[in-house]
């Protein structure tokens, strides 16, 4: 299953589950506020249940009957809207330390003397982004190579190949975004 359709059913069910529990507060039943927002009530179970995605016209008219707003239902209430780490100098390696419900991927390299690997994030179509902390970084990008040393940076918009090679123990912060909607 793609990323994508697993974040769609992630919404979905966030989405269904505040209705559900908004619609059973108020004490109305799953007829009653089909009726009030025009929709079957085996389609509004099926929202509920997170089985189906609701238009925003829709999401609109079933708020309204709701007497809530979308920006009520869609917020994320219960998520981490704050994380935080560390780049630990001392620990080598890749972390990945960005949140799965981020349009962005973020990892920690630390990495010795002669170690090499490709881009330590896959996101095929995405923009890369390398930021070097510390020590000196060969990043080989479509084909083309470029030294970084410790503050410099690197971005690349879409690149199909990405690679690297620690000249010196070295410490750096990638970030790769989505794929770009062409």
């Amino acid at each position: 299953m793609s990323s994508e359709t697993e974040h769609a059913r992630s919404l979905a069910g966030r989405v269904g589950a505040r209705l559900r529990k908004r619609r059973t507060e108020t004490g109305r039943t799953l007829a009653a506020v089909a009726a009030a927002s025009d929709v079957s009530v085996s389609y509004l179970s099926a929202v509920e249940h997170g089985g189906s995605v609701p238009s925003l016209p829709v999401l609109a008219r079933v708020t309204h009957a709701l007497d809530v707003t979308m920006a009520e239902i869609l917020r994320d209430e219960d998520e981490v809207r704050l994380r935080t780490s560390r780049l630990d100098d001392e620990e080598p390696g890749t972390r990945i330390v960005s949140h799965p419900d981020l349009q962005l991927q973020v990892a920690f390299l630390v990495c010795a003397a002669g170690d090499a690997g490709s881009s330590p994030l896959d996101v095929p179509g995405g923009d890369v982004f390398v930021y070097l902390r510390s020590g000196r970084l060969e990043v080989t990008v479509d084909g083309e190579r470029w030294e970084l040393l410790s503050g410099d940076a690197l971005d690349a918009a879409a690149p199909d190949a990405v690679a690297w090679l620690a000249l010196e123990p070295s410490s750096a912060v990638w970030a790769a975004g989505l794929p770009r909607q062409r």
